[in-house]
């Protein structure tokens, strides 16, 4: 019963493929896609996980060969690194996976897709960090400073001395 089921799986689910010509991409840019050996007409969902981050690139529809040809579009806010290509069945099971690498968008990809950042979330405009101490925090840490060091000598003046 359970090779049974098994052999039912391998039919709803023929093992697809996903190629391309290129092993890494530029984010901002376009990844050439074939997919293959996929289900004849069916729509399937486009995924880019990573390591943290989760891109949603579409839906691609596949034609009476249960194939198809896109220039993916790589989102300039994609961060560097690896990560895996996932095409989800319409019932959301992984039918493909691609291993592709993605390299920092160029100032030309990025303004390109600024407006597509923007929607995401934060910028580094966003994230910038003020470290400036002024005069009196300085005071303050140099006064915590001192009362540490005398409160240590004064521990170690209070203990006996052993004699031998």
């Amino acid at each position: 019963m359970l090779l049974f089921a098994g052999v039912l799986m391998a039919a709803v689910h023929p093992e697809a493929i996903l190629k391309s010509t290129q092993s890494s991409v530029e984010a901002g840019r376009d990844l050439p896609l074939v997919g293959e050996e996929f289900s004849n007409g069916e729509t399937f969902r486009l995924v880019l996980l990573g390591a943290l981050n989760d891109y949603a690139l579409g839906d691609v529809d596949t034609n009476d060969e249960g194939k198809f040809t896109i220039d993916l579009a790589i989102p300039a806010n994609v961060r560097p690194g690896q990560y895996q290509l996932v095409a989800y069945a319409p019932d959301g099971d992984r039918s493909a996976t691609m291993d592709v690498s993605v390299t920092a968008a160029s100032p030309e990809a990025a303004e390109e897709g600024h407006d597509e950042s923007m929607a995401s979330g934060a910028t580094a405009e966003e994230m910038i960090i003020q470290r400036s101490t002024t005069g009196v925090g300085w005071g303050v840490i140099g006064l915590v400073i001192g009362l540490a060091g005398g409160f240590g000598l004064a521990l170690l003046r209070g203990t006996p001395s052993v004699e031998v």
